[in-house]
């Protein structure tokens, strides 16, 4: 192989340091294309802890929030199906540009109002300006 990446959380880089150092030191020729990819974690979401939330369960969710806002908004001009598609564009927009904006290695805590607010850096806001 050319390179061995490990997709790993932030809390293991320690365990990979000492992986790698040690691969070295036993001669192995291709512990130095090893390479730990580290990430951050969003905070109250642990599978470990139980707190488990489906990609599909957040879209449905924030598809739902936006229906409601649309709902309550009086400048929507989009119902029905239509309504329901531009709902489910503007909720994966939102959660994509909420988890863009926060740095790869960095942990941080999702909020709804921040992913859905729209206006500032929001993909709510990205796409009512497109």
């Amino acid at each position: 192989f050319d390179k061995m990446i490990y997709v790993v959380d932030n809390a293991q880089a320690s365990h990979f340091d000492n992986l790698f150092n040690i691969l070295g030191k036993l001669g192995m020729p291709w512990a130095s294309s090893c390479q730990h990819v580290r990430f951050g974690k969003i905070l109250g979401m642990s599978t470990r802890k139980g707190n488990i939330v489906f990609l599909d369960t957040l879209m449905d969710e924030a598809k739902s929030r936006m229906l409601e806002t649309a709902e309550r908004s009086k400048t929507t001009r989009v119902y029905g199906v239509e309504g329901e598609i531009a709902a489910r564009a503007l909720g994966f927009s939102a959660l994509t540009v909420n988890d863009f904006k926060h740095r790869r290695v960095k942990d941080y805590k999702f909020s709804w109002e921040q992913a859905l607010n729209p206006s500032g850096e929001t993909g709510v806001r990205l796409q009512y300006l497109h």
